[in-house]
């Protein structure tokens, strides 16, 4: 007998729905990430000042001046190798400032060496190529299946490739940090710490990489200390030819941190974001304003919670190497991410390991009906603000009313992508809001807050609850690093 057109469980009816909802969301996302990387290609061309390779000029200069013997730290001299590699009219003198260690300028010796678009090129391509390779690696240790199209999207999304036009070295930073947590799950921890090593070449973003990669280790008290004798061994050699540098690299640092709150509007951590709030009470965004100070210490207190729960809670024995280490690693980055007074959005791309963790592998938690109200209420935000079409009490008489429908809701599983989804949409399109001059601000702290909200949720019911997650995937085999771990 022939089951009639009508016949099906409503359970069936709603998830065939909810599957397309979730495929018409996800393509109109992917759409706007792709048409968004079309448009700037094409007006990348020809380069202009504040354009094409705008960052690595100030890179490439610094490594010219480092292999004279001059230092990158005294600005008439770097502006003047700038126009000497890309003339530019005009200089700006806090924009053209070098603020990383000596390690970043050494590094560029080799390249100063170059033409200046051959040097870009191939800095460019090997950041590109290192940065496809250990994202599609964790990927698959993470159980994703469609790493090509998860490759495919990092690069040409705003967090990808604002890095990769300007120059700058988000790429090779996680490269970085992803090969060393690779090595660490594969029982190659001394190759590990030296490979984190690289982290030195911008510590002020990802000084909690090494420290939670050593912590997540602990329980093998050897493999420890062999990542710490490793990194270790890196920022020795790191010290030992940058140790002349490293006095005028202090002070152009703390120079360059207490001005650029005031000069540089799109920054991706909250201390950015502040002045610009409704009713911010004029509150400051500067390196020690009491605001900044305050973000920094409550989050230091949630890494030292944090840091107490990985190493001392028994939930976390029941956790696989892959997934300890790359939570331990991806959460606390991110909160420092959230409230170091400057990050970019291209420096957002440090954030990959914990959005793949947050939304499930090949996206499994971003579900159609909850994606949807992801979307609505995405919307309704920027209507409010900073779009202020509707002004901002009423936005908070809507959150006070939606908070506990949500919580009431929470436990529907036609909404459970409502978090994951909230995530996949802020992130991927929040942060090209100032780059676009839509908004009078930047909105990617807002992007940040809602992963590290729904990343220490999604970690806290992963570890905490009934893991079913890439936490709880079998160990991969340390025989070769491209193996899927079983059951992905």
């Amino acid at each position: 007998m022939t089951a009639s057109p009508g016949a099906g469980s409503l359970e069936q009816l709603l998830e065939g729905r909810s599957r397309r909802l979730r495929w018409l969301v996800l393509a109109v996302v992917l759409g706007c990430i792709a048409g968004l990387a079309a448009y700037v290609l094409t007006r990348e061309f020809p380069a202009r000042p504040g354009g094409l390779a705008d960052d690595y000029r100030d890179f490439y200069a610094a490594g010219h001046l480092l292999a004279q013997g001059l230092s990158p730290y005294r600005l008439h001299l770097l502006q003047a190798a700038e126009q000497l590699a890309l003339p530019y009219p005009g200089n700006n003198a806090v924009l053209d400032q070098f603020a990383d260690p000596p390690l970043t300028a050494w590094l560029m010796v080799p390249l100063s060496g170059l033409p200046f678009w051959i040097s870009y090129a191939l800095f460019t391509v090997v950041g590109l190529a290192a940065l496809l390779l250990t994202l599609t690696l964790l990927a698959r240790d993470l159980g994703w299946r469609h790493t090509t199209t998860l490759a495919a999207a990092v690069v040409v999304s705003w967090i990808g490739l604002l890095g990769l036009l300007d120059g700058q070295f988000d790429a090779l930073l996680f490269a970085a940090v992803a090969g060393s947590m690779l090595l660490a799950w594969h029982e190659r921890p001394l190759a590990a710490g030296a490979v984190m090593g690289l982290i030195l070449i911008k510590p002020t973003l990802l000084w909690p990489a090494p420290v939670f990669l050593c912590l997540a280790l602990l329980p093998e008290a050897g493999r420890a200390r062999r990542f710490a004798l490793g990194f270790l061994a890196a920022a020795l050699v790191w010290l030992g030819v940058s140790w002349t540098r490293l006095g005028p690299w202090w002070r152009e640092l703390v120079q360059f941190s207490h001005s650029v709150a005031g000069h540089q509007p799109d920054l991706a951590g909250l201390p950015g974001l502040i002045p610009a709030a409704p009713r911010s009470w004029h509150l400051e965004a500067g390196l020690t304003s009491p605001a900044t100070l305050a973000l920094v210490a409550l989050a230091l207190v949630g890494m030292a919670v944090f840091g107490a729960w990985v190493l001392l809670s028994g939930d976390w024995r029941r956790v696989s190497p892959v997934g300890r280490i790359c939570w331990a690693v991806g959460l606390p980055v991110a909160l420092w991410l959230l409230v170091t007074p400057y990050a970019h959005p291209n420096d957002d791309l440090l954030l990959l390991p914990l959005f793949m963790l947050t939304v499930g592998r090949d996206a499994r938690r971003v579900h159609g009906l909850g994606l949807g109200l992801s979307a609505l209420v995405l919307a309704l935000f920027l209507l409010i603000w900073p779009g202020r079409l509707l002004p901002w009490e009423l936005g908070l008489a809507l959150a006070v009313v939606l908070a506990p429908l949500l919580w009431q809701l929470r436990t529907d599983p036609r909404l459970t992508g409502f978090g994951a989804g909230t995530c996949l949409l802020c992130l991927a399109l929040l942060p090209p809001v100032y780059a676009f001059h839509t908004l009078a601000v930047g909105l990617t702290p807002v992007a940040v807050l809602v992963l590290v909200v729904e990343g220490a949720r999604t970690c806290w019911m992963e570890v905490g609850g009934a893991g079913t997650g890439p936490a709880y995937f079998q160990e991969p085999a340390p025989a070769g690093i491209a193996r899927n771990p079983a059951g992905a």
